[in-house]
């Protein structure tokens, strides 16, 4: 059975387009993930963590450390499941993540505040007052963790703290504008057989 190429003819080879090429971008985001809201989240979720742990070694124990500590697991639980959702392009767990950073950021005025008043009156008559912990005033030999300065351990604190605000928040941003890109697109395409 002869075939075209044995007969000198030209085949036309015909191309198949299964993808939009007006728009490469949005085909880009049907197969690609929001990876920078991601590790813009994963980044706050670390330094959210960073900024708890010099906290709990900083002050006294007491019911306060124990809503401080469900208050950042429920950050940290609610900040993976939205950046999780964040990457898949989700214009509602974006918000959620605008949210968390607006948390982390109030979260400033409770723990580093508290410590610096306290630290101020633990140097002005020399007595433990409020709820410093024992970092800071006890022997420097056992508690060589940190700076038992209480000033330097709040400071560490907010910065931690706005990065980790400035992380949520930049990560939520990011994870609206792109979930907004993709929604226009996907709108304009034939998704009956998937997306």
């Amino acid at each position: 059975m002869p075939n075209k190429i044995e007969n000198n003819e030209i085949v036309k080879p015909t191309e198949k387009v299964y993808y939009n090429t007006e728009n490469l971008e949005g085909e880009m985001m049907r197969y690609r993930n929001n990876s920078l809201s991601y590790k813009l989240g994963m980044f706050g979720i670390l330094f959210s963590i960073l900024g708890a742990f010099v906290g709990f070694n900083s002050l006294s124990w007491n019911f306060t450390i124990i809503f401080k500590i469900l208050m950042n697991i429920i950050i940290l639980l609610f900040g993976f499941l939205s950046i999780e959702k964040a990457k898949a392009y989700s214009k509602t767990y974006s918000f959620v993540l605008i949210g968390i950073g607006v948390v982390c950021g109030l979260r400033i005025l409770w723990a580093p505040l508290t410590l610096f008043v306290d630290y101020a009156a633990y140097l002005k008559d020399n007595t433990v007052v409020g709820s410093l912990g024992p970092t800071i005033t006890g022997s420097y030999l056992n508690n060589a963790y940190l700076w038992m300065n209480g000033y330097v351990r709040g400071t560490i604190m907010i910065v931690f703290l706005v990065l980790a605000a400035l992380a949520f928040i930049s990560s939520g941003l990011i994870g609206v504008i792109r979930s907004k890109k993709y929604s226009e697109f996907i709108a304009t395409q034939d998704t009956s057989k998937g997306v």
